[in-house]
């Protein structure tokens, strides 16, 4: 009689807590970058934050890797969908406009303001 191992599948539950209300977030499917997610605030407040964080499988707890202002709360987050890598690593945000976002290692930098305002000229 011969016994064989089969390796059990751990189910893994990892927790974060906000230091403020969580009102949109959106996870990244960049395999560079696995277990990514930015999360916003609901601050009553016009200034309110948006979090970068990602998960350290060491040390099994989600790590900030950046955090920046974000006017009102955002209603939207979303990451470029691009699971190679390949572009930019680009969040887009909405709240009051849609804002676009550049996240690198070291910092996270405004890159496109869009707004819909239409001028009629008479």
């Amino acid at each position: 009689m011969t016994t064989t191992k089969v390796k059990e599948k751990k189910k893994e539950i990892y927790t974060y807590e906000a230091p403020w209300y969580i009102y949109g977030m959106n996870w990244s499917a960049r395999l560079d970058h696995p277990y990514r997610l930015a999360i916003g605030s609901f601050l009553e407040d016009y200034t309110n934050k948006v979090e970068v964080l990602q998960l350290n499988e060491e040390t099994e707890l989600f790590e900030c890797k950046g955090t920046f202002d974000h006017p009102y709360p955002t209603t939207k987050i979303q990451w470029i969908p691009d699971r190679t890598g390949s572009r930019a690593d680009l969040l887009g945000t909405t709240g009051d406009y849609m804002r676009l976002w550049e996240v690198t290692e070291k910092k996270v930098e405004l890159k496109c303001l869009l707004n819909n305002v239409s001028r009629v000229v008479r």
